[in-house]
């Protein structure tokens, strides 16, 4: 492993965080809207691991639930509503801003404590308590340290956060006694899709060596991916054709995007239940032009209702595609951000298109 950047500061922030946990009993488990597997997989995580402390626990995400993550334990504990009754702490993961667990961010806001758990060096630490680590490659890398610092607190073992676990194989299980094998398959999950399969940049030597130590709990990474990656619906195919048909190149080819529109949903689906739930099928539908030899920077445009846009912003190499993302109010990473957008998509894309020639 490398050491993390300011990995001293982590330990202080961890203990405030584990002092708030400890001082709660009703805990709500936010994370974004539109979730994917970091999202979902690092909500389950804390989850568990409040559980484990005898804490009641409520996990919210304001969409449903991507089919190809349902396998996932824990995936229908989930709730679309926030609870009703009176919340100690809120735990917000893999947000870089409050605003982006959506529509019900304004209630969240009236809870006296908030902890913010995240990896991206957009983060305007919007917590009362926050740990943000940029060099990690998901929020569940995050949480791995996390999880292993508290169990090195609770068995009163050495441990620094961004380190390699100790030599010994007691202390090393003492360590990571506060997870189990559900949650390292979470904690796998999260690390597998925000690295893109260990394909992209993000795919460090900490994710590799996080990875191999909780394959140790025998979490056959061989059915996670396939559960991931393998089973997609029928209509997810035929919601892809129709976007391939608006594949654009521009700059040379170094720029291409993609679209995915209500019209699209419309020609597939027969209900307008359907047809947001299938929303969601258009996932990493940004990966397809991004795949492209040549290409530097993709773009995908998904209609969530009349001139209404969520943009998803793919980089290959050296393009830093949350410069672009910043610009609409929305980040991420250097090689992967969103955003939201609306406007008549023709202005739109031009628009888009300018940004992205000045970070290239």
């Amino acid at each position: 492993m490398y050491r993390l950047n300011n990995a001293g500061s982590f330990s202080d922030s961890a203990d405030e965080i584990f002092h708030l946990i400890e001082t709660s009993k009703k805990i709500l488990v936010a994370t974004h809207e539109n979730p994917e597997g970091d999202a979902i997989s690092s909500a389950i995580a804390v989850g568990m691991f409040l559980k484990s402390l005898d804490k009641e626990i409520y996990l919210y995400d304001k969409d449903p639930i991507p089919l190809n993550l349902r396998f996932l334990p824990w995936a229908k504990e989930f709730s679309q509503k926030l609870p009703a009754e009176p919340i100690d702490l809120l735990i917000v993961v893999d947000c870089g801003e409050i605003q982006r667990v959506g529509d019900g961010y304004e209630n969240m806001l009236t809870i006296n404590r908030i902890i913010n758990i995240d990896h991206h060096f957009t983060n305007n630490n919007f917590g009362h308590a926050n740990f943000v680590i940029p060099d990690a490659s998901s929020t569940g890398e995050v949480l791995f340290y996390l999880f292993a610092a508290y169990g090195a607190k609770e068995n009163k073992i050495e441990y620094k956060i961004g380190e390699e676990l100790p030599y010994k194989a007691e202390e090393r299980h003492r360590v990571l006694s506060k997870i189990n094998k559900d949650m390292a398959i979470c904690l796998y999950a999260s690390i597998l899709t925000d690295t893109g399969s260990f394909r992209y940049a993000s795919a460090t030597k900490n994710a590799f060596y996080i990875a191999s130590v909780l394959n140790q709990y025998d979490i056959a990474p061989a059915k996670i991916a396939e559960e991931i990656y393998e089973t997609k619906p029928l209509e997810q195919y035929k919601l892809l054709s129709k976007s391939l048909a608006t594949l654009e190149l521009v700059q040379d080819g170094k720029i291409a995007s993609m679209i995915g529109s209500k019209q699209m949903l419309n020609e597939i689906f027969q209900d307008n239940e359907n047809q947001q739930k299938g929303l969601a099928l258009f996932e990493n539908f940004v990966n397809y032009p991004r795949s492209i030899n040549g290409v530097e920077i993709a773009i995908f445009f998904k209609e969530v209702s009349f001139n209404e846009y969520r943009l998803s912003f793919r980089a290959k190499s050296y393009a830093d595609v949350s410069k672009v993302a910043e610009k609409y109010g929305g980040g991420g990473h250097k090689f992967a951000a969103g955003c939201k957008a609306s406007g008549d998509l023709n202005n739109l894309k031009k628009d888009i298109y300018e940004y992205c020639r000045k970070v290239l």
